[in-house]
């Protein structure tokens, strides 16, 4: 069963940092937007992007922990930030690296 959950989670989670990691990197209008509100300019949207695409991929990998440990950290930043300098929606930043950690948990105990 914990398998079960572990490669369902896995799925979902890569799906949705892959999703929002193009999302960053193509420069599509509500990334390029959030950005610009937060008020760092666009570099950051490269590196959060970067971190969630190969996070996702990585996630597959015998690097999952470090993968799952930069994508909460990327979530941990990105939760303070957006909650801080722009506002409500931040339930799926919180979701997501919510659902890295525990990921990162359940890895951990079926080592």
């Amino acid at each position: 069963m914990t398998d079960i959950l572990r490669l369902g989670l896995r799925t979902v989670l890569s799906l949705a940092f892959v999703w929002f990691g193009l999302e960053k990197l193509l420069g599509l209008p509500g990334a390029v937007a959030l950005y610009d509100a937060l008020g760092f300019g666009q570099w950051p949207r490269y590196v959060t992007g970067t971190v969630e695409t190969l996070g996702a991929v990585l996630l597959w990998t015998a690097a999952a922990p470090l993968a799952a440990l930069a994508l909460i950290a990327t979530m941990a930043v990105g939760f303070t930030a957006k909650a801080v300098l722009v506002g409500p929606p931040v339930i799926h930043i919180a979701a997501l690296g919510l659902g890295a950690l525990v990921l990162l948990i359940l890895d951990r105990r079926a080592a």
